[in-house]
């Protein structure tokens, strides 16, 4: 007999995260044997007596643990579907009541009780729901048919208007003024115009919250019975169900049921549901009966199946799976829309966009672990970039990668076959110190050098502003064009990204996005501050951060015209809503236009950074290649709720990284209707208020102790608690404090390397890409944000600081897995008063 497959179910990592780790590993050597040798006698593979599935059987673990399984066989070769890891006594209460079904509707493998079977009296009988299932399954197969053809005859309709819009461009016609011209693309290289994937041009916005309406879904109760094939009792309820009811519901469904229903509450069509979960097998039998081996073994084969069953075939695929001692369900599961992304081969630049716990860095990372095995599978090698915007998120980004694909190199140098994976300064500094000749240099800054620092600082605007007052050259130090953070912002957004190197091409230059207006005198006093600052540069041998962005897409570019290759054979980016202009320019240029070239994952909600940028201005053509995450993973629904709600009151545009302005589709979100859903709930989210700082600190610590006992007593890490503040200074007071309460607590900066055995404090800034089970959101008073009006340059700017101090609780808020508490002395800030209804 051949070795038999390991099929892990969803059901099983629950049950595995509950036993001991020492435990947990024997799990992994008995899942090794049993595949290989099950009838080794230490196994003990025991059918089992009065069971409802006579598959069932008991594999031994040590004397006190045991594994439940289905032995499925076919053709003498055993499957053996994974079930769950328990306690001896409680193994041998549970499995008399399992028994596999697939569902006749969907064509999905089930792992069912005899509690959830119930009477389904007015419904279908067997035969009529197989011959229903097979009439679904031809209904699937013309629907896509009919949107192939669509598609193709779009792309046809899309080609013909081009050649006519190429022909009505020779006409000629008069030029708008500089300001109000179209920004030009700042790429030699065109944009493919293919797209493999159903696509969402219409990002939402967050509107004020409204009132419940009652019922959650659009959908009737028998359309969920006989389209999907939910269960009649659970199809009822959820039919009528307003949104507390319906998370209820979806937590205590197991399986894909559950998950189909706050997927059709985010606004996802019944038709799209369908095509996530069926598998095309029909078949199957109804609630209370065990259905055939044959048709379960088709149903686990099926590529639906994937995101509820993943069927291991060989050592090597189960060591990935089970060596490191990780059963985190990201590794084995995806989402069938998740898996739709990392799966999707793209022709240009494609983008995924969601609120933070969606799943897009999981998307990201199986992606490029996708993209290796691909051309490994080939036998070739793909040389595959993963960065993101601090270093921080990289090195999360490289343990993630380390736990899904041991095996696959992470080569520390750019070029090498792999996944290089480091944060975007980083690749600018690389590119420009490795580079043997820096000749490009000069024509993004006037000026070259061979050992160029990497040392300015904002100040140093200050310098030059003050240098060309000093010179007369400023009429009136006051004005706005003349204030550094202007100036930061028009030269990393319009200078750099366009090579301008003389005061003429300033004054012709397009600023197109930029909300300051400028008079040609107005230009030529940004130009004469511009020109101080480089020529400071040039003095020092030294690059800012932009500069050094820019001035490496140069020497790519360089490099590229000279070999006829650029270094990377696909780009993924992580957390793309906090890169600059030259930045992205810079990832542009290192790898070339074609399939699979760049995949970007961002949440402009979470844009804590910079300034939105439009793409497309930057060679980036993601214009009809961008869909949008809805499924909350990590964040439990009243965590969600407050995130959400800090957002409201600010004109987040999803779709600002777009090609053009398109206008937004309005959603809900929270509890009254909203599009983002979570698939866990959990405690309310806690407010402490405070008369003072010391009353704050007092409660804090409290708190505090409160979860780390509760946590040490269920053998837990107190590090999984977070403490997060809006400044440094705020950071450090309530370290002191708290030590000096006798409360060890680790403060984190971005230069501090921590271990695990005590709450960690940090900013909300640090915690960005972290996740705790238990956050502390401290100081949310109204003091705890920036003035943006002493700040702010216009009206565009004034508000882009107001989004980003949402966005920093925001960012707070959804760091929290399990409790979330928010703590403030005297008033709270303005989005936490217009939420919690407190001044």
């Amino acid at each position: 007999m051949s070795d038999g497959i390991i099929a892990i179910s969803d059901t099983f990592l629950p049950t595995l995260q509950k036993v001991p780790r020492e435990v947990a590993g024997q799990v992994t050597s008995t899942l090794e044997m049993l595949r290989t040798t099950p009838e080794s006698p230490g196994l003990h593979v025991e059918p089992l007596q009065n069971v409802k599935d006579d598959r069932i059987r008991s594999v031994r673990v040590n004397r006190k643990y045991r594994v439940l399984v289905f032995r499925l066989n076919s053709s003498g070769q055993n499957v053996w579907l994974v079930e769950g890891v328990y306690n001896h006594d409680a193994a041998y209460a549970k499995a008399p009541t399992l028994y596999l079904r697939m569902n006749p509707i969907s064509g999905t493998t089930e792992i069912r009780s005899d509690e959830d079977a119930v009477q389904t009296g007015g419904g279908y009988s067997e035969e009529e729901v197989r011959s229903r299932a097979a009439a679904l399954a031809a209904q699937m197969e013309a629907e896509r048919l009919a949107k192939q053809q669509a598609a193709e005859a779009e792309q046809m309709s899309d080609a013909e208007e081009a050649s006519e819009a190429d022909s009505d461009a020779g006409a000629g016609g008069e030029a708008p003024a500089a300001d109000e011209q179209a920004e030009p693309t700042l790429s030699s290289t065109s944009p493919a115009a293919q797209t493999e994937l159903a696509l969402d041009d219409d990002e939402p916005r967050l509107p004020e919250p409204e009132a419940p309406t009652g019922p959650v879904l659009s959908v009737t109760a028998q359309q969920l019975i006989d389209d999907l094939g939910l269960d009649p009792h659970l199809a009822e309820q959820a039919a009528d169900a307003d949104d507390t009811t319906l998370y209820a519901l979806a937590e205590k469904t197991t399986g894909w049921q559950g998950t189909a229903l706050l997927d059709l509450a985010t606004g996802t069509s019944l038709e799209d549901v369908r095509a996530a979960y069926f598998t095309g097998v029909t078949g199957g039998s109804a609630v209370g009966t065990p259905s055939g081996t044959e048709d379960v073994l088709q149903s686990l084969s099926a590529e639906k199946s994937q995101a509820n069953y993943r069927l291991i075939e060989d050592d090597t695929a189960l060591a990935e799976v089970l060596a490191s001692g990780s059963f985190e369900k990201w590794r084995i599961f995806l989402h069938p829309e998740q898996k739709t992304y990392v799966e999707a081969n793209t022709r240009g630049p494609y983008r995924v966009t969601g609120g933070a716990g969606t799943g897009k860095t999981v998307v990201l990372v199986h992606r490029a672990v996708r993209l290796a095995r691909k051309a490994a599978e080939s036998g070739g090698s793909a040389r595959v970039v993963l960065t993101t915007f601090t270093r921080t998120l990289a090195d999360a980004l490289a343990q993630q990668v380390r736990a899904l694909a041991p095996s696959i190199p992470r080569p520390d140098a750019l070029g090498a076959p792999g996944i290089h994976i480091t944060g975007v300064d980083r690749i600018a500094h690389g590119a420009v110190t490795s580079a043997q000749d820096l000749t490009p240099m000069a024509d993004v800054l006037g000026w070259t050098t061979r050992t160029p620092k990497f040392s300015r600082h904002a100040r140093e605007w200050e310098a030059a502003i003050q240098a060309v007052a000093a010179a007369g050259a400023l009429r009136d130090r006051s004005q706005p064009h003349v204030t550094a953070a202007f100036l930061i912002d028009e030269y990393r957004e319009v200078v750099l990204p366009h090579r301008i190197l003389t005061e003429a091409g300033y004054l012709r230059v397009s600023r197109t996005g930029r909300g300051t207006r400028l008079g040609r005198a107005q230009r030529r006093e940004v130009w004469s501050v511009i020109a101080a600052y480089r020529e400071g540069g040039q003095r020092d041998s030294a690059l800012d951060w932009d500069e050094t962005a820019a001035v490496a897409t140069a020497v790519l570019d360089a490099r590229a015209a000279a070999t006829g290759e650029r270094l990377a054979d696909h780009m993924l980016v992580d957390e793309g809503q906090d890169l600059r202009p030259t930045q992205w320019q810079m990832l542009r240029a290192l790898v070339a236009e074609g399939e699979d070239d760049m995949f970007i994952a961002e949440d402009s909600h979470q844009r804590i950074y910079s300034n939105p940028v439009k793409l497309g201005r930057y060679g980036i053509a993601i214009r009809g290649r961008s869909r949008r995450l809805k499924l909350n993973y990590r964040t439990t629904a009243q965590n969600l709720d407050f995130a959400v709600s800090i957002l409201r009151g600010g004109a987040f545009d999803i779709a600002a990284m777009e090609d053009d302005d398109l206008p937004s589709s309005e959603v809900t979100h929270g509890p009254e209707r909203g599009t983002f859903r979570s698939i866990r709930t959990g405690p309310e989210v806690t407010f402490l208020p405070s008369t003072d700082l010391a009353d704050e600190i007092e409660k804090v610590a409290g708190l505090i102790r409160q979860w780390t006992e509760e946590i040490v007593g269920e053998g837990g890490d107190p590090s999984t608690i977070g403490v997060l503040t809006r400044f440094n200074k705020t950071r450090d007071t309530l370290v002191r404090a708290l030590d000096d309460r006798g409360l060890r607590v680790v403060s984190v900066d971005r230069n501090t390397s921590y271990r695990g055995g005590a709450p960690l404090v940090m900013t909300f800034h640090r915690a960005k890409g972290m996740e705790f089970t238990h956050v502390v959101l401290f100081g949310v008073d109204d003091s705890s944000s920036v003035d943006v009006a002493r700040s702010a340059y216009d009206e565009q700017t004034r508000e882009a600081a107001e989004l980003q101090e949402r966005s920093l609780l925001y960012v707070g808020a959804t760091r929290a897995r399990d409790q979330l508490a928010v703590t403030w002395a005297g008033k709270a800030n303005a989005p936490l008063q217009a939420r919690t209804a407190l001044s």
